[in-house]
């Protein structure tokens, strides 16, 4: 009786070899290709993450020591390229009524807004009684923008419902008419509307509050 050879193991043929390759190298590209995707945008999210809590932590420290000002030294708005928006205040930290200009811990800030470099900094004394600013926010602010308003009411010539603004101050009995918020008309502001935006990849971030100065009484 004759026997039946036993099966032969072939195993894979040369082409069968590289078209497995093929498979596995393009397979590994698109894997790859999503893992650094993935990668990418979960940097771009801890990136706008951290901007904006360091943007609501900043803004949130502006407005608190805005809010127990005693009195506003001075605005700007910025016009242009090379111009400035900033603002100039003092807050009695220590409450003894008395302007601290070499504290440690320092009552005259200025808060500045740079839309050239999108930068906000703040100059304050250091403990010797230098002028010393630094970054509050390091870039990417596209927007700082100051309504300065007053509770005289008897001074809002527009009836438009809102607080009387600084141009309508300027131009009553207690300004000076010269277009500018300077001490006539800054006299007499206690209440400051604030917006700022902070942009990342195109999303924008907007912080706006209404700071009521409640240090200042107005009579």
């Amino acid at each position: 009786m004759a026997t039946q050879p036993l099966p032969r193991d072939a195993g894979m043929t040369m082409a069968e070899v590289l078209v497995s390759m093929m498979l596995f190298a393009v397979l590994g590209s698109v894997l790859l290709s999503f893992a650094m995707a993935t990668a990418r945008v979960t940097d771009r999210i801890q990136v706008s993450g951290d901007l904006t809590g360091e943007s609501r932590l900043a803004f949130q420290r502006f407005s608190r020591e805005l809010r127990q000002a005693s009195d506003i030294r001075g605005v700007q708005f910025s016009t242009g390229t090379g111009t400035t928006t900033a603002i100039t205040f003092w807050t009695d930290f220590n409450g003894n009524g008395v302007v601290d200009l070499d504290a440690s811990d320092p009552e005259v800030l200025t808060y500045r807004w740079d839309p050239d470099s999108q930068r906000l900094t703040l100059t304050a004394n250091d403990a010797s009684g230098t002028a010393v600013t630094r970054p509050v926010l390091a870039g990417r602010v596209t927007t700082f923008d100051l309504q300065l308003r007053s509770s005289l009411w008897q001074h809002d010539t527009s009836g438009d419902g809102v607080p009387t603004t600084w141009q309508e101050l300027d131009a009553s009995v207690v300004g000076n008419h010269n277009g500018v918020p300077d001490d006539p008309e800054l006299e007499h502001v206690d209440l400051i509307g604030v917006e700022l935006s902070v942009t990342e990849d195109d999303v924008e971030h907007v912080f706006s509050t209404q700071t009521d100065l409640r240090n200042r009484a107005q009579s």
